[in-house]
């Protein structure tokens, strides 16, 4: 009976945890992309995405950041974005 209630309390435990680690992602990792890509003033190369909270309160953005690669390599034009992850919103970052 008390490994059944453990058991119980560790999987409630476990979901809850789950849920609240992508509280706030209405906008997936694709959807970002696709929404910041429209705000890109070039033809990238590459893209790199990253999820991070900011402000007080924390608040969920994706961070995009959009490049070109030169002959050695070195990224050599560089836009980056923020992404809300709740709303969609699209700003350049500063």
């Amino acid at each position: 009976m008390r490994i059944a209630i453990i058991v119980t309390v560790l999987v409630v435990a476990l979901l809850f945890a789950k849920s609240c680690g992508s509280a706030g992602r209405d906008v997936s990792q694709d959807k970002a992309v696709e929404l910041a890509r429209k705000k890109v003033s070039f033809d990238p190369d590459r893209y790199q995405i990253r999820f991070l909270q900011q402000g007080i309160p924390p608040h969920p953005v994706w961070g995009v950041s959009f490049y070109d690669v030169g002959a050695n390599g070195a990224p050599t034009r560089v836009e980056v974005f923020l992404v809300d992850a709740t709303t969609g919103e699209v700003e350049r970052a500063r």
